[in-house]
């Protein structure tokens, strides 16, 4: 199975993904939406911290984000980003500076790198989309950007059938800057300062 890039430089290039059903994609109903908003990133850094092909990464960077870090706890998650993007530095020179690829578990990677790799949040976006059954994992990741004053945008994707429900999201908030749905799927786009 192959997810395509849908927009900017690379679109239609497509990704491999993860070999075991370890992984959930974005739907492209979502993906897009949510690009359809936030046509070109120039300026920014994303960061995918559940990032499984890295197909939200690759998608900001086909779209002008100047750096983008991808990651992933799970080994066969962490070898299809890699492979993904030596793809694109070979197809489309992508500087390899420009993408960065970890292994962490995502409250390690808050905990140890967020204020290295973001010093100024300003610009930045950072997309969470942990396993949907996994509710404390959404919470302890948001508490751990408010405890570090991240003040750029975050994007939550749940489902309201296994994940949190779009109030719980909206409630973590202090202003919702955008929601987006596709049937039980949602993102919630706020800031946390």
């Amino acid at each position: 199975m192959s997810i395509k890039i849908l927009g900017g430089v690379a679109r239609g290039f497509p990704l491999a993904t993860p070999k075991l059903d370890s992984t959930r994609p974005t739907s492209v109903m979502i993906k897009r939406k949510l690009f359809d908003w936030r046509q070109h990133l120039d300026g920014f850094t994303f960061v995918d911290l559940f990032a499984g092909s890295g197909a939200m990464g690759y998608e900001a960077l086909s779209r002008g984000a100047d750096r983008v870090l991808v990651n992933d706890s799970m080994k066969g998650a962490f070898l299809t980003l890699k492979e993904n993007k030596a793809k694109l530095e070979k197809a489309f020179g992508f500087d390899p500076s420009s993408i960065k690829v970890t292994n962490l578990d995502a409250k390690a990677w808050l905990t140890k790198e967020l204020k290295y790799e973001l010093p100024e949040t300003r610009d930045a976006v950072i997309y969470l989309d942990p396993p949907y059954e996994n509710h404390a994992l959404y919470q302890e990741a948001l508490e751990l950007l408010r405890a570090a004053a991240y003040g750029g945008e975050v994007w939550v994707e749940s489902d309201r059938l296994k994940g949190l429900k779009p109030d719980q999201v909206t409630r973590a908030f202090p202003t919702v800057v955008k929601t987006f749905e596709k049937g039980d799927h949602f993102v919630v786009i706020g800031k946390l300062i």
